[in-house]
């Protein structure tokens, strides 16, 4: 049996693949376990894993397998010698293929799993799919959580499961036996950097160069890297673009729809729609270019990234 388990959210699949080794451990032992974390091309013992993939059990029934990052880490040699045997496998044996990356599409024993294999995809979860998750969480570990406390943690810490998880743990502790509220999320969530972003592009809305530099520079005494701002920016305004031509080539869209074809948590969508009010499409084309302009000229000369960020902020609020 093959079982191919990726996707962007980590935290899911990570939970999946000790779930699964857990379940196997405790029907089967932990005898027949063997384990192949690959992080260099130069780590891989092909000839070790095959030979692994193809011995019985020992003092068993079944043998588990685990083959972590072979898509992402692994020489095409290796990658091609394990494919040949995918097909082959005894049914004594359950073979997990686990990738932290998401693979590339072309990849060839990528496309053989998902051909092959049992195939566990887990996504990154958005909307009301991640808010259902946080839901499920709470009550699994016997908490409840008010509905503008949950709306207050999405918007605060975004799609990172992982996090969520740490969070959701330290807001039960806190609260219980009472449900999570709005303001304990508030006093014990430190706010992500990603959100402070919408400060800044509001304050560009607005055209306010003063407000907008503090923002940015505000932005940056966090510690965030000039490359991470800029392509935060340039998502800000990506997702000013996308909603100005959805208003403007149907006026009868509502917000629910808006959220389904863009695929924006609702507080993002309606920050958008807020501060989109403030440009023609043809001015969000323009400082879309401006943005893409300053980030060859950050990856391409010299200059002072700090310098072209604050020249970027006041060409915007230029009227």
């Amino acid at each position: 049996m093959v079982i191919f388990i990726y996707g962007d959210d980590i935290y899911q699949s990570q939970k999946r693949l000790i779930g699964l080794k857990d379940k196997f451990k405790e029907k089967y032992g932990d005898i027949n376990i063997s384990i192949f974390n690959i992080e260099k091309k130069e780590e891989i013992n092909t000839s070790k894993i095959i030979s692994e993939i193809e011995s019985m059990p020992f003092l068993g029934t079944k043998r588990l397998i685990v083959v972590r990052n072979l898509i992402s880490c692994g020489d095409k040699k290796a990658k091609e010698k394990i494919d040949k045997k995918l097909k082959g496998i005894s049914e004594s044996s359950i073979v997990i293929f686990f990738e932290v990356e998401m693979p590339r599409k072309n990849d060839k024993l990528f496309r053989e799993l998902l051909k092959l294999a049992k195939v566990e995809e887990f996504p990154q979860m958005r909307g009301f799919q991640l808010h259902s998750w946080i839901k499920k969480e709470v009550s699994s570990r016997g908490g409840k959580i008010e509905a503008d406390a949950l709306e207050k943690l999405t918007m605060l810490v975004g799609d990172d499961t992982w996090r969520l998880s740490n969070e959701i743990d330290k807001l039960i502790n806190f609260s219980h036996p009472r449900a999570i509220k709005r303001e304990e999320v508030e006093l014990l969530v430190s706010e992500k950097v990603q959100t402070k972003i919408f400060d800044l592009v509001d304050d560009l809305a607005r055209r306010d160069g003063q407000m907008a530099i503090k923002s940015l520079h505000r932005l940056m005494a966090l510690g965030e890297k000039d490359m991470y701002l800029l392509s935060m920016m340039v998502y800000g305004f990506r997702n000013l673009i996308l909603v100005k031509y959805l208003n403007e080539t149907n006026k009868k869209i509502r917000e629910p729809e808006m959220i389904k074809v863009l695929g924006l948590h609702p507080y993002v969508l309606r920050k958008a729609l807020s501060a989109s009010r403030f440009f023609s499409f043809q001015e969000l084309k323009k400082i879309y270019h401006k943005l893409m302009k300053a980030n060859l000229k950050i990856r391409e000369t010299n200059n002072d990234p700090v310098l072209v960020l604050d020249l970027l902020v006041s060409e915007i609020c230029m009227r």
